[in-house]
């Protein structure tokens, strides 16, 4: 069955880490042999997908895998429809750090588009627990299967030899710059934790900026490439995570297989993601303080940030890695292709 399978990613570019990973899974399913077609299509389409219906899919596909916004549009007849949800927007939780724009784009058009894909759809996935449970509130959808985002860890792996903590201690923010990520709490994070501390951060896909920043914060800029990310995760000693809502965040996945401990809010899908007190720290959400001390139990541990960085190493090998999670759509697309 294997050989015969050809996906089709029909993909609305969004700026963000679920841009990510549907290139990273196309690239692990075409390593596995399997077919794998990405079209991606401009960012204007999330408010009008339906346009796209009428697009023929590429020659020999037999599988069409889209995203929950836009899902219903790629439904074709003779072709299972496999719809993911990467993040639930309709989470109450997310909506003090919406805009007034925001909110209504995900009320009146973004919640019909979801009901729409899910019906439409042959199988229904969710990136986490934590997001499979929103989905049962918000839309009233009962069946996602969990399947979870995944890194490379043959790629992002530790750096070679023993490494002693940086003087000052360097945390890494990698993300887009926005309030759901907690960005925000940046600044007042790095002005408790002083001088002892550097916090490198990105501007994410979207080129953000973050004003009135202390010292002891340096951005790094946007980075491009694999390689550009396993750099900065080697480099820093910890990452400092702290989102407000997630579906299941790569940045920690990633830092995680580069041996990285975790500082991260114990909210939505991270308590999936991060061990608290085995591979990293989780606190409070918009708790400044939880985060400063949580960051100085680190610096002030040295053989306790490597026990960390150990074990989040092997969790994200056993959890997260390619080969733990890939072939688990691999089964789901077989499984639609025996029933067809």
């Amino acid at each position: 069955m294997r050989e015969k399978i050809k996906v089709w990613f029909p993909a609305i570019r969004g700026g963000s880490g679920v841009d990510i990973h549907s290139e990273r899974l196309a690239q692990a399913l075409r390593h596995r042999g399997i077919g794998a077609e990405i079209s991606w299509f401009s960012t204007y389409f999330q408010f009008a997908p339906f346009l796209l219906s009428t697009l023929t899919p590429p020659p020999d596909v037999n599988i069409v895998h889209a995203l929950s916004w836009y899902g219903f549009a790629f439904k074709r007849n003779d072709l299972p429809l496999v719809v993911s949800e990467q993040l639930d927007v309709l989470d109450p939780v997310y909506r003090p750090y919406k805009s007034f724009a925001q909110s209504a784009f995900h009320q009146i058009l973004v919640r019909r588009f979801m009901k729409r894909s899910f019906a439409a759809a042959s199988a229904v996935t969710a990136v986490s627990h934590a997001t499979a449970t929103s989905l049962r509130s918000t839309a009233q959808f009962n069946s996602a299967q969990v399947i979870g985002n995944f890194v490379d860890t043959e790629i992002f792996r530790p750096q070679h030899g023993p490494s002693n903590p940086a003087k000052p201690f360097r945390l890494l923010y990698v993300g887009n710059l926005t309030k759901r990520k907690g960005a925000d709490l940046l600044a007042p994070i790095m002005r408790q934790l002083g001088a002892r501390f550097e916090l490198r951060f990105t501007t994410g896909l979207r080129d953000g900026s973050v004003n009135n920043i202390p010292d002891n914060m340096i951005s790094i800029g946007k980075l491009a490439g694999d390689q550009a990310l396993v750099k900065a995760y080697q480099a820093c000693d910890a990452l400092l995570f702290p989102s407000r809502l997630e579906g299941l965040p790569i940045a920690p996945l990633e830092a995680m297989a580069c041996a990285k401990p975790v500082i991260a809010t114990r909210i939505s899908s991270l308590p999936e993601v991060v061990e608290d007190g085995v591979s990293g720290i989780l606190c409070d959400a918009n708790n400044v303080d939880q985060f400063a001390a949580a960051c100085q139990r680190l610096a002030d541990a040295p053989a306790a940030l490597r026990q960390f960085g150990v074990a989040a190493r092997e969790r994200a090998e056993r959890l997260f890695s390619t080969s733990a999670v890939v072939p688990l759509y691999i089964k789901l697309y077989e499984s639609l292709l025996d029933t067809k």
